[in-house]
């Protein structure tokens, strides 16, 4: 992904929880935490029947956006300046006819940026489990620990923790397609 592509981070106003920092000892303030956002053709997954010749609903195996960015703020240990965030996303999916079983994985992915430039992200399947007769879930991602390169100078706040889903070539192409982009 090229750095005018980060160009375009969307923040997650739409987001009530963000990041927030966890309870600090008594007279002790939390770490401030980084800002949550999404690359925009990002945050939506619609993933077909492998070897399907087209993208007709009936070839659709999951579809599902991220809806919420969650996690805690600490310092890795006290007077230290590096800072532990921990991070939970959660997504609505909802099950294609062509789902072979009652769960799926789906590649999701965590990233530090500072600005335009990435400077860790994790690749993770995420298991999207279907109860009978159950065609949408909210779908809640293991948490995931980032330490953020922090210094004197440069506080978590001036961090972003990015997310979203890890897209196929042909995946990302149709959500700029709809987008209009």
């Amino acid at each position: 992904m090229s750095v005018s592509r980060l160009s375009r981070l969307v923040p997650l106003a739409l987001l009530t929880a963000g990041l927030a920092g966890c309870g600090p000892d008594k007279n002790e303030f939390a770490p401030p935490c980084p800002q949550p956002s999404l690359v925009q053709n990002l945050s939506d997954i619609s993933r077909y029947r492998a070897n399907s010749t087209g993208h007709d609903l009936t070839d659709l195996v999951i579809q599902g956006r991220i809806t919420q960015i969650g996690g805690t703020c600490k310092f890795v240990e006290k007077g230290s300046l590096k800072v532990e965030t921990t991070v939970v996303l959660r997504a609505e999916m909802q099950r294609g006819p062509s789902m072979p079983a009652g769960e799926v994985e789906v590649p999701v992915f965590l990233a530090i940026a500072d600005g335009n430039t990435i400077i860790d992200k994790t690749v993770f399947p995420v298991r999207v489990s279907f109860p009978a007769n159950v065609d949408r879930v909210t779908m809640t991602s293991p948490e995931v620990m980032l330490v953020l390169p922090t210094t004197a100078a440069k506080s978590p706040a001036a961090f972003s923790v990015i997310a979203g889903f890890q897209l196929t070539p042909d995946e990302l192409a149709a959500n700029r397609h709809r987008a209009g982009r």
